[in-house]
């Protein structure tokens, strides 16, 4: 039975402390359907792209974009494969998300993440190969389990987050992304299911009342830094006390960007009741997908001039709901 060491840091109990009170202030806001919509479907972009850039996908942003709009994208078929993949997963599971996350449905996720990459007899079971964990360089820094151990080692950590139901839910999505990479029990494809799956117990503990907290955005931000936590956790003979801090940190990050996107919400409809036309709502979607945009590519998305630009922005701007940012042809916008 697994039993990892850990204590609850001040850095913990701190971050602990300021998410509560976002997610306070989320389960208040009047969230309409159609705005929960529109943070599920941010949620899969951001998460998607992150987490396959992580493992190397090239695919931009806007490509992931336009491949969950099902949208034609001229790329490489194997990164378009994965993203494809990925997309599919996220998705299920947030149809699946009142759920437990049992063997039978984590073998479901890794057969829907690597469809098309893997052989057949590969997707979906666990290894019966060794495999090895290396850093950039090329030198191994992990061995994984044996083979015969790795159904064993899966099951005792599939059984500590049944049997964890007092713990923490962010310990628990620690935990399990920590000792799910360690064992690494695929052939390929264990970072993408490791990330994706424990953000499925967020939303199995309830701790995600939006199921939107992704950490990939976090944890692709600095790179190095995910995989130089991961195995700083191994140098110290498996304390995990650093490992969930740095996911505490993580998901307070991500809860603020919600709560951000919440308040401009807010504002919004506070800002001299203004009605939004279905251009402008468009126009928001695109700034809160891409973070900030210039003319040109408001034009290209939109497939409008740079007057109708102007028309639709200027009121936004005028209400502090967007952000400009320079001049002319060099003008930014950002959402306040």
């Amino acid at each position: 039975m697994l039993n990892p060491q850990y204590r609850m840091s001040n850095c913990f109990v701190k971050c602990c402390e300021k998410i509560a009170s976002q997610v306070s202030f989320i389960k208040r806001a009047d969230i309409t359907l159609p705005l929960q919509v529109r943070l599920e479907r941010e949620f899969i972009n951001r998460s998607v792209h992150s987490s396959t850039w992580i493992e190397g996908n090239r695919l931009s942003f806007d490509q992931v974009v336009a491949l969950a709009a099902n949208k034609n994208v001229i790329a490489e078929e194997d990164q378009k494969r994965e993203v494809n993949n990925c997309i599919k997963a996220v998705k299920w599971i947030l149809q699946n998300r009142d759920k437990n996350l049992t063997e039978k449905r984590l073998l479901r996720l890794h057969e829907m993440m690597t469809n098309g990459m893997l052989a057949e007899s590969k997707c979906g079971k666990y290894r019966h190969v060794q495999n090895y964990v290396v850093n950039s360089r090329n030198v191994v820094v992990c061995t994984p389990p044996a083979p015969g151990k790795v159904a064993q080692r899966m099951s005792s950590l599939l059984n500590w987050v049944k049997k964890s139901q007092e713990n923490h839910p962010i310990v628990i999505n620690a935990i399990f992304h920590h000792e799910f990479v360690t064992i690494h029990p695929f052939v390929d494809g264990n970072g993408r299911v490791a990330r994706v799956a424990s953000q499925w117990l967020l939303f199995e503990k309830g701790y995600d009342p939006l199921y939107t907290l992704g950490l990939d955005d976090f944890f692709a931000a600095d790179r190095g830094r995910y995989y130089d936590m991961i195995q700083q956790t191994r140098d110290m003979d498996g304390d995990y006390t650093y490992w969930i801090d740095y996911v505490a940190e993580g998901l307070l990050d991500s809860v603020h960007e919600v709560s951000r996107r919440l308040k401009m919400v807010k504002r919004t409809k506070a800002a001299k009741k203004m009605r939004l036309t279905p251009k402008q709502e468009e126009l928001l979607n695109l700034l809160s997908g891409h973070g900030i945009m210039g003319s040109a590519q408001i034009c290209e998305y939109m497939q409008i001039n740079r007057a109708r630009v102007n028309q639709l922005i200027a009121p936004l701007v005028k209400c502090g709901i967007v952000v400009k940012e320079g001049t002319t042809r060099a003008v930014k916008y950002s959402l306040a």
